[in-house]
């Protein structure tokens, strides 16, 4: 059993008799996407848009609060999936994941737990290390090259520098832009430019990483606040230790202004809307570049993806900020898609899909030779495709806790956590279970129910099962890290990278 974690998990006694019922089994693969077999667009070229800490609930298809227009309309005119998550709660080993279909604790690049240390402890320490992709394994980018197409990416996290082995694969990688304080309109004309220097007929994949919604979030407008002083004025809810001191740092008007300044009050809904702020922030970058996009000679037959590396935790339970736990908070994620030549039964796609799915979808869609083994499913499904398991979807990488895991299928979610948590509690019990179908804020943990139905024994007995089992052993190249120069670290430090 890999990783060292599973021994713990075997001191639950599982009856062998036990039944399992429907509400406990895996997911079918998904059949909602149809490629018909007449229809394989192996020409087609492939654009990846990734927005760094886009939370599913708070975007405007979702039915969440923020100005997200341009990609609610893209999503409308195209595929919007209900359900998609991520397999690790931060950028370095949820983008390894995408690009290899490989779980975090296969890839190896799983945490870098010098960063969060104290920062005073960060600037005076000699050296901190940080995980490298392992150019043994191969990612969606090689595989694209490898097929005839050109190669592009623009980034604009540092932790995607080319040092940490993300730019295999890749004929262009810009990571000049990889730096706080960059709008996201920069990283849409720059990708335009290449894409308009190509010669008609040449298949291309792109690769595109905003960052207009991580910390420090985006600026507020005043009288947008003073339209909202009411729902301020409403929201009541207490500020923990971490959450005020957010409140002081975080929101603030664009000539750097804090509200608090000019009389507001400190509550949550300013960060809310900070964080929203920069969600619409990246939605306008977003419609520079899909403006752009729409008069280039390639555009009818390109396929898009557009989708977030994780979510964000904004105080719910304590702390903010994200890397630090399994909640779907920081685990599920917008994704939506145009696949031209596909069918769908609709245009809201109810199967749930994981980040590591990316790559075997796109294996099947453009019909390419993909490497072996993957560990997602393609959400695309064809005449050819063979009948495949039931699966669960599996999250982990939480930074200083790799060994955590969630295990999920479509209704019920369990979370193994042995740690310290990021709030500074330690459970004395590791298990949690979720029926996130009627519970969907994870705030009934079922196992803490003296009077636990059968239901929920048969589910927990399921799932907690399958969880010893849910990543294969695998065997995880040698770690060859890379430095971080002090450049680099007080970059990560206004993102948010310390404790």
């Amino acid at each position: 059993m890999s990783r060292g974690w599973a021994w713990a998990l075997g001191l639950i006694a599982l009856s062998a008799s036990c039944s399992r019922d429907h509400s406990a089994a895996g997911v079918a693969p998904c059949e909602e996407i149809t490629l018909p077999a007449s229809a394989k667009p192996a020409g087609h070229s492939v654009i990846v848009i990734v927005n760094d800490t886009m939370r599913r609930d708070r975007v405007g298809a979702y039915g969440g609060p923020a100005k997200t227009p341009v990609f609610d309309a893209f999503a409308a005119q195209n595929l919007l999936f209900e359900h998609a998550f991520t397999q690790a709660p931060w950028t370095k080993p949820s983008i390894a994941t995408l690009f290899t279909s490989l779980y975090p604790s296969q890839h190896g690049v799983e945490s870098d737990p010098q960063f969060r240390r104290p920062m005073d402890a960060q600037r005076t320490a000699p050296l901190i290390q940080a995980d490298v992709l392992s150019d043994e394994l191969h990612t969606l980018s090689e595989v694209m090259q490898a097929a005839g197409y050109r190669t592009a990416a623009f980034v604009s996290n540092p932790w995607m520098e080319k040092r940490f082995g993300f730019a295999q694969g890749f004929d262009l990688y810009d990571d000049s832009f990889a730096q706080w304080g960059l709008h996201g309109e920069v990283i849409s004309r720059a990708a335009l430019e290449w894409l308009g220097a190509l010669p008609p007929g040449t298949k291309f994949f792109v690769y595109l990483h905003y960052l207009d919604s991580h910390l420090p979030y985006g600026v507020l407008d005043r009288q947008e606040l003073a339209a909202r002083s009411a729902d301020l004025a409403a929201d009541t809810r207490p500020l923990g230790p971490l959450a005020a001191k957010a409140v002081q740092a975080i929101p603030r008007f664009p000539d750097r202004v804090s509200p608090l300044a000019e009389g507001y009050r400190p509550t949550l809904s300013l960060v809310e809307m900070s964080y929203d702020s920069g969600l619409n922030e990246f939605d306008q970058s977003l419609g520079r570049f899909l403006d752009g996009f729409a008069a280039h000679w390639a555009a009818q037959d390109t396929a898009i993806i557009i989708t977030s590396d994780h979510g964000e935790a904004l105080f719910e339970r304590g702390y903010g900020n994200h890397g630090n736990g399994l909640f779907d908070d920081e685990l599920a994620v917008p994704l939506a898609a145009r696949l031209p030549g596909t069918t769908a039964t609709a245009r809201r796609i109810t199967c749930p899909v994981g980040l590591i799915d990316v790559l075997p979808s796109l294996c099947t869609y453009l019909d390419l030779t993909c490497p072996q083994p993957m560990y997602g499913t393609s959400f695309i499904a064809t005449s050819e495709r063979d009948d495949a398991p039931r699966r669960y979807l599996v999250s982990e990488g939480v930074v200083q806790r790799p060994r955590h895991r969630a295990i999920r299928n479509g209704r019920y979610k369990l979370l193994w956590e042995t740690e310290q948590l990021a709030d500074g509690s330690k459970k004395a019990n590791p298990y949690s279970l979720y029926d996130v179908a009627t519970d969907p804020g994870e705030r009934r943990d079922l196992l803490q129910n003296s009077a636990r139905s059968g239901e929920t024994e048969r589910v927990f007995a399921t799932l907690s099962a399958a969880l010893r089992d849910a990543v294969p052993p695998f065997a995880t190249p040698k770690k060859n890290p890379a430095p971080v120069d002090p450049q680099t670290r007080e970059r990560l430090r206004a993102l948010g990278y310390e404790h």
